[in-house]
């Protein structure tokens, strides 16, 4: 529900800043993944592939990336890879013609892009970054690895749901033969979501991280996972909720009566829910399991390693908890995990 800014006044807050946008200032987090991508583009290396969960903050990465090479690199950022292989044509003589030669046709096709390119960039260095890869057709995707093994100084780094890598293995083998350097954002540390927290919070004239409370802040972080965006919205929900209801501080006390209002119970949410969440639903049903049985249980081929499917089954499961889906107990050092009661209720019923 959209609020009269001044009501904000109360925080000392210039506006909500927890509105969902993507600001490069306020990135936090994947210091070294960041690292990782800039000695890459650094070394020439051709591909990199960042991967991660809805909500992870790859589109925010990139927006925080593209600050750091603007001012040494000629710099591209394609939202979603073009449908239309011809597009790379236009994108590119975007970067490689005079601002008059625009509107002229110089007989510039995919077949001799890449010797226009490399003549025009000479020994300047481009960064094409591609979003949402996971919607690239094959045809794109044919085109984007010719390209890049023929465009001498350009570096891409490509961003996409974990998906993308089965479609790659699946369907363009030398495509994903390709690719070097690959990093997979999972979720921010408690210290990173408190960074997050406090950054947002100043550049809107307020103190700190006033009016949460370190222990609200603890909540927080438990109940999301620690995923940016779903850290965001409940941030953004708690400080509604708290101006309704003229409250100054935000703690546990605050948030557990926040939480008595429950979401409603649904099939169609389970349906609605991303497909690796959905497989470890299914998992579960009529089941308690650690993330380590999970993994076992289900098919893991889009991780690197055992341990990689682990880290990540794990944070999807703590998001799926934040939801209200699934429910755990600790057992001994560790945890397991089952379907939330009312769900399995409302199977049951089903």
């Amino acid at each position: 529900m959209a609020r009269d800014m001044s009501e904000f006044k109360v925080f000392n807050w210039e506006t909500n800043p927890f509105t969902f946008r993507i600001d490069p200032e306020l990135f936090v987090g994947y210091d070294s993944e960041t690292k990782r991508i800039t000695s890459s583009v650094k070394d020439g290396e051709k591909f990199t592939m960042l991967v991660g969960p809805t909500g992870s903050g790859k589109t925010s990465m990139i927006k925080y990336l593209i600050t750091l090479f603007t001012p040494t690199h000629k710099v591209i950022f394609l939202p979603k890879p073009p449908k239309n292989p011809d597009d790379f044509v236009k994108i590119f003589k975007e970067i490689t013609r005079s601002f008059l030669d625009r509107f002229k046709s110089d007989g510039t096709s995919l077949y001799n892009l890449s010797d226009k390119v490399n003549e025009k960039l000479n020994v300047k260095k481009c960064v094409l970054f591609v979003d949402e890869m996971h919607e690239a057709s094959t045809e794109s995707l044919e085109w984007l690895r010719t390209l890049t093994d023929q465009i001498d100084n350009l570096s891409i780094i490509v961003a996409g749901l974990p998906v993308i890598e089965e479609i790659l293995k699946e369907n363009l083998e030398t495509f994903s033969r390709r690719i070097n350097n690959k990093l997979e954002l999972t979720n921010l540390s408690k210290h990173e979501i408190r960074e997050l927290i406090k950054k947002r919070i100043e550049k809107t004239g307020g103190e700190d991280i006033k009016p949460f409370t370190g222990e609200a802040i603890d909540n927080i972080f438990e109940k999301t996972g620690g995923f940016p965006r779903d850290v965001l919205k409940m941030c953004n929900n708690l400080v509604q909720e708290a101006v309704s209801k003229n409250m100054s501080t935000i703690d546990n006390d605050f948030i557990r009566e926040e939480d008595k209002t429950e979401p409603k119970v649904s099939m169609e949410a389970i349906k609605e829910l991303p497909d690796r969440q959905k497989s470890i639903f299914e998992t579960l049903e009529g089941r308690e399991l650690t993330p380590s049985e999970v993994v076992s249980n289900m098919e893991s081929d889009g991780y690197k390693n055992k341990d990689n499917a682990i880290r990540s089954i794990n944070n999807l499961l703590r998001r799926m908890m934040a939801d209200g889906i699934v429910e755990r107990k600790k057992i001994g050092k560790t945890y397991k995990y089952k379907v939330a009661g009312k769900y399995e209720t409302l199977m049951v019923k089903a």
